[in-house]
C-alpha cells in the first residue's frame, strides 16, 4: 500500500484526495496557465504546500496580513508619492530654465 505525505501543519496523514490533489499541483509545476486553473491547495513560493482539508480550511479563513498592519508603504500611496516628488522636481528646473534674468 503507498504510504501518504504528512500535513505541513499539523504532521498528521492526509486524505486520499488532498494527497492526490499535492501530487497532481506538484506534477504540473512546469505549465503555469493549467496550474493556475487547478490550484486548490496553497502555495509557498509557488510551490504547493500538503496540508490536510482541516489544515486548508483554517488557512483559507484566517485573514492575511496587510501592508498597514506590518508598518510598509502600501504601493499606491509610495507611487503617488513619487510622482508628485517627480512633477514638483521638473516644475522646479523648467521655473530655472524659464525665468526671466534680469
Amino acid at each position: 500500500m503507498t504510504e501518504l505525505c504528512r500535513c505541513s501543519c499539523c504532521k498528521g496523514p492526509l486524505e486520499p484526495a488532498q494527497q492526490l490533489r499535492f501530487l497532481v499541483e506538484t506534477d504540473t509545476l512546469d505549465d503555469p496557465a493549467y496550474l493556475a486553473r487547478i490550484r486548490v491547495l496553497p502555495a509557498v513560493n509557488g510551490k504547493p504546500v500538503p496540508v490536510c482539508k482541516a489544515c486548508q480550511t483554517r488557512i483559507e479563513t484566517a485573514p492575511r496580513p496587510s501592508a498597514s498592519r506590518t508598518g510598509g508603504l502600501r504601493p499606491p500611496l509610495a507611487r503617488k508619492l513619487l510622482g508628485a516628488l517627480g512633477a514638483l522636481s521638473v516644475g522646479l528646473l523648467l521655473t530655472g530654465l524659464f525665468a526671466p534674468r534680469g
